[in-house]
């Protein structure tokens, strides 16, 4: 079985791409300073605020106050960019990750709260990966950078085969999990948690004329105080216990096995039983 320190992941930390050949495009005013790095900055700063869908080649050269074909020049295509920009929020969670402690429950509650914890804080990227399926799991990198997706991949993985996941059973866990996560960080960059729409709710349900609402009257007090930390604990709770019954369900079955196949096989050992005799 893999262990976590014998083995890193099949990827590499990442120099800067190379600018792409050929003449640099010039700033409206004539001026050529800038770099890479600056321009993918600002498209960082921007996606920590709102949706990568908002964001444009124009709308980053507005930003920085240059052409778009300045930032074609550093950055490439937008979906490059938005590759970019989600491989560096991807690194962050994968940096903040610790050293796994054997104890796959542990490890994999520590893992999900920093990935919710980057994605409450890159919003622009929670709102993208929800509803695209470009660079959600994997990312687009040139050679010898790290694609910290496949990282992440790659740590989860570990955990649950070292945790005693069958293959099939892990990866339903991994895809469940980050489900939830998704679900969680989206609802929260789209302000649909319950307890930012409290008054409404309230109001909603208790006016006149809906009496006979009992079961919506019957949820909406606890409903209407339920935000983004308790959504994130009570249902990573719910997916960790069911994990665990997969496995307990597995030791069960595995430890009863042997004891039938026995049974099976006395009996077919076993001599005939002699015939009643007839009165």
């Amino acid at each position: 079985m893999a262990r976590f320190d014998d083995a890193s992941p099949p990827i590499s930390s990442a120099p800067a791409a190379p600018r792409r050949a050929g003449r640099r495009p010039r700033n409206a005013d004539g001026s050529a300073e800038l770099s890479r790095a600056a321009v993918i900055d600002c498209a960082v700063r921007l996606a920590q605020r709102e949706s990568i869908d908002e964001l444009s080649m124009v709308r980053l050269a507005r930003e920085l106050g240059i052409t778009p074909g300045l930032v074609h020049y550093y950055v490439g295509s937008r979906d490059e960019l938005i590759s970019t920009i989600v491989n560096i929020a991807y690194r962050e969670r994968v940096e903040a990750l610790p050293q796994p402690s054997g104890d796959w429950r542990r490890d994999l509650e520590a893992v999900a709260l920093i990935s919710s914890k980057m994605m409450l804080r890159w919003k622009g990227v929670a709102s993208y990966v929800a509803t695209h399926n470009r660079s959600r799991l994997f990312q687009k990198v040139a050679a010898g950078e790290t694609d910290w997706g496949l990282a992440f991949f790659d740590r989860i993985g570990r955990i649950l085969e070292q945790g005693g996941f069958t293959a099939a059973q892990a990866a339903m866990a991994y895809h469940l999990l980050m489900l939830f996560l998704v679900g969680v960080s989206s609802a929260d960059a789209h302000r649909q948690t319950p307890v930012l729409h409290r008054d409404f709710i309230r109001n909603y349900v208790g006016r006149p004329g809906v009496e006979s609402c009992t079961g919506a009257r019957f949820l909406v007090g606890p409903f209407t105080e339920i935000d983004t930390e308790a959504t994130l604990r009570a249902g990573l709770a719910l997916l960790l216990d069911g994990f665990e019954g997969w496995l307990s369900a597995a030791t069960i079955a595995a430890a009863a096995a042997p004891a039938q196949t026995a049974t099976r096989s006395t009996r077919a050992r076993a001599p005939d039983a002699p015939a009643r005799r007839r009165r």
